[in-house]
């Protein structure tokens, strides 16, 4: 008797520790797989405490009812377990299918078969009541069916679990573990209850004890609710499935494992009707190659061709077993066609429009000569509009023929680029210049953008700064060289700079010249930083790379 009521102790503990856990998931329940976690400890709750009543009842026939309903709830904690599983884990689709809804029935014809086992028999056989609250019967083979489906259930939940939340790779390696421990205490009482091993009372109540524990470390301790693999395996799927560019997963061979919506539009084909069969096989048009990557890729469909840019990237298993290629088609036929149409652009404006910009030119110069008067000032502003003009141009023309590679990039003298540069400009405006600095200031930049930085910059302070004061300085500071040009002016007007910040320009708002966009632009290009400060003139510095500098300074 004592036996007994120290199981019956430990089943009411349970049941106790069991709404305690309950408690603490309150504010978990929206979570993916919560509800299911709530059946599932809800069921421990209702099988520990009825349980525990049973042991303490005399009666055979109210302790043979109680007893079926802990079968009923032997069949239910697994199956709520495997939901537990399937939506902690993000796969929601299969938690909603019509198989898993379907498997509800073993647990409810178990159920029924236990409430009616007495007429039945189906479960068990040969019950014997004692007066201690042990029940003694045999165990028929579909009980043994049901006690196995069971424990089926836990075993696929607990692999769930256990796999996708250890893919976190450190971040949840003991609250999985102890996940995976968790259902081996009851699993191995209620083996040992079905075998007859030990005493003749089922332990599996008291084995919730550890369970619980466990399960209240992992759930309520730390934030497993909070980040779940729900989160990963969505975004997973929507990295793939969701995303609007092309991407087929192929094996090492080539041929489709997987294709998302958007491939599946690009190749004309469903990802049921190819799978297996060779990429290759699906594309009219170039010839895809596993693990070759191609700058452009061309790709028929329905009569029209566009051009993609295609790279793959290896898979690998944990070991490092080459598995196959995830393959992104990144469609450019529309940034191709920009392309063109701005080569054809830019051929009109280079020659075109400069022929006859030079032409109106010559004609203002010949006309401002041969006039009097106010005659002669309106050719010689024609002729002052057609060289700004022409100079815009130019500018626009050096930014674009201007590359951006790293191969560009060389050792720059940087004094002497700078004497080239602010020497023709001295004299070509009103105005001194002055240039300060090491003499012999090596930078790694790319010559001709470095000159449409110093040209414009001094320019800009020349052309609207009378009389002005300008001071090209190179400092150095650690690694890098700070170039600033220096005037005594007004400043730049706010909205200019406003114009640089956005990096567009509109109708109401837009800058003076092509100058400082220039500017904007050559440095972004060469990777510099570009910083100005208008508190008291105007100092626009530059930050480049040193290649190597010799401090001695001149000012000239």
């Amino acid at each position: 008797m004592a036996e007994v009521l120290w199981v019956a102790l430990g089943s009411f503990t349970s049941g106790v520790g069991s709404l305690y856990l309950l408690a603490q998931l309150r504010e978990h329940w929206a979570k993916p797989g919560a509800k299911w976690f709530v059946a599932t400890i809800g069921t421990i709750t209702v099988w520990s405490t009825v349980y525990g009543v049973a042991l303490l009842v005399s009666d055979p026939a109210v302790r043979l009812a109680l007893e079926a309903i802990t079968w009923g709830c032997l069949l239910w904690l697994g199956y709520a377990f495997v939901g537990f599983a399937l939506g902690y884990t993000g796969r929601r689709a299969t938690l909603e299918s019509p198989l898993f809804r379907g498997l509800a029935v073993i647990p409810v014809a178990v159920t029924v078969l236990a409430l009616a086992n007495g007429r039945a028999g189906l479960l068990w056989t040969d019950a014997v009541g004692t007066t201690n609250g042990v029940v003694s019967y045999t165990i028929q083979p579909l009980g043994y069916l049901a006690i196995f489906g069971s424990m089926l259930f836990v075993v696929f939940g607990t692999m769930l679990v256990f796999d996708t939340v250890l893919s976190y790779g450190p971040l949840y390696r003991r609250e999985a573990t102890a996940v995976g421990l968790s259902p081996i205490p009851p699993g191995l009482a209620v083996l040992a209850w079905a075998l007859s091993i030990g005493p003749a009372v089922n332990l599996t109540t008291v084995a919730f004890l550890p369970h619980l524990a466990l399960d209240t470390y992992a759930f309520v301790r730390s934030d497993m609710f909070e980040f779940h693999p729900a989160t990963r395996r969505a975004g997973e799927r929507a990295a793939v499935d969701d995303i609007a560019t092309p991407v087929a997963i192929v094996d090492v061979t080539g041929r489709i494992v997987n294709l998302n919506p958007a491939a599946e539009a690009m190749l004309g084909v469903t990802k049921r009707s190819v799978l297996t069969e060779p990429l290759d096989d699906c594309i009219d048009g170039d010839r895809f190659v596993p693990g070759e990557d191609d700058g452009r890729f061309g790709v028929r469909n329905s009569g029209r061709r566009r051009e993609y840019k295609l790279q793959q990237t290896e898979l690998a298993d944990g070991g490092g077993t080459q598995l196959g290629y995830t393959v992104v088609f990144q469609d450019i036929t529309d940034e191709l066609r920009r392309e063109r149409r701005l080569e054809v652009l830019n051929r009109f404006l280079r020659h075109n429009v400069r022929n006859e910009s030079v032409v109106i030119q010559a004609r203002a110069e010949l006309l401002a000569e041969t006039l009097d008067g106010g005659e002669a000032d309106h050719a010689a502003t024609i002729e002052r509009a057609v060289d700004r003009l022409v100079a815009s141009g130019d500018k626009a023309r050096t930014l674009s023929e201007a590359g951006t590679d790293e191969a560009d990039r060389k050792p720059v003298a940087l004094r002497d680029l700078v004497d080239d540069t602010v020497d023709p400009l001295a004299a070509e405006y009103d105005g001194t210049v002055t240039v300060e600095g090491p003499d012999d200031l090596t930078v790694r930049s790319q010559p001709v953008l470095l000159d449409v930085v110093v040209k414009n910059l001094v320019e800009n302070a020349l052309q609207h700064v009378p009389d002005a004061r300008v001071t090209v300085r190179a400092t150095t500071d650690g690694d890098e060289v700070a170039l600033s040009v220096t005037d005594d002016g007004p400043g730049i007007p706010d909205h200019e700079l406003g114009v640089l910040e956005r990096g567009e320009e509109t109708a109401l708002s837009h800058g003076s010249g092509m100058g400082l966009w220039l500017v904007s632009w050559a440095t972004a290009t060469l990777g510099a930083d570009l910083d100005f400060d208008v508190s008291d003139g105007t100092r626009v510095t530059v930050r480049l790379p040193v290649v190597s500098k010799e401090l001695t300074a001149s000012t000239r």
